[in-house]
């Protein structure tokens, strides 16, 4: 299997797009650096935590990330692909993503749900969840992944930090 990308959640590629704690008209807005907990856990030796701008307990918010596959080969008749991913939260954490393949003009001609999954909610847990999808390689464009994760921290020290491995085979 070839590794496609692998990558973390970062203020590059993640966005806010909900928040309980932040004022009327401030979203979408990128995610922050922050500092991870004693307790936190490493996610492959990273320790790259973001959150929101905004802080308060009992806090929601809803991260966006989006991972570049790049261009899709064109002699391949099916491109199989394999997504893993990996995310720790010092709250409840519920995450879902999608393959999209976007066309020349930024339009997305498809998009395939790859994987639903929470955490338990414990801050010391790293969750991991998988999915698989079989694209045609016709389409021509870019592909990419998007997750999309709504974490609930009971504190006002929210931190999260995800990682996304994408696997394919060219047939």
């Amino acid at each position: 299997m070839a590794l496609a990308t692998q990558a973390f959640t970062t203020p590059a590629n993640t966005v806010v797009t909900a928040d309980t704690a932040a004022p009327p008209g401030s979203l979408p807005t990128p995610a922050v650096p922050t500092a991870p907990g004693m307790i936190s856990p490493l996610v492959d030796d990273s320790s790259a935590y973001i959150w929101s701008p905004n802080a308060a307990a009992n806090q929601t918010v809803t991260f966006v990330s989006t991972f570049d596959l790049g261009a899709l080969p064109i002699l391949s008749l099916a491109l199989p692909v394999t997504a893993y991913f990996a995310y720790a939260a010092n709250g409840t954490a519920t995450v879902t993503a999608t393959l999209e393949v976007v066309n020349l003009l930024g339009i997305v001609t498809l998009s395939v749900p790859l994987f639903n999954d929470s955490n338990t909610g414990d801050s010391q847990d790293v969750a991991t969840a998988s999915g698989d999808a079989l694209i045609s390689a016709g389409l021509l464009g870019t592909a990419r992944v998007v997750v999309s994760t709504t974490v609930t921290s009971p504190t006002s020290e929210g931190r999260y930090l995800g990682q996304l491995t994408v696997r394919d085979f060219l047939l």
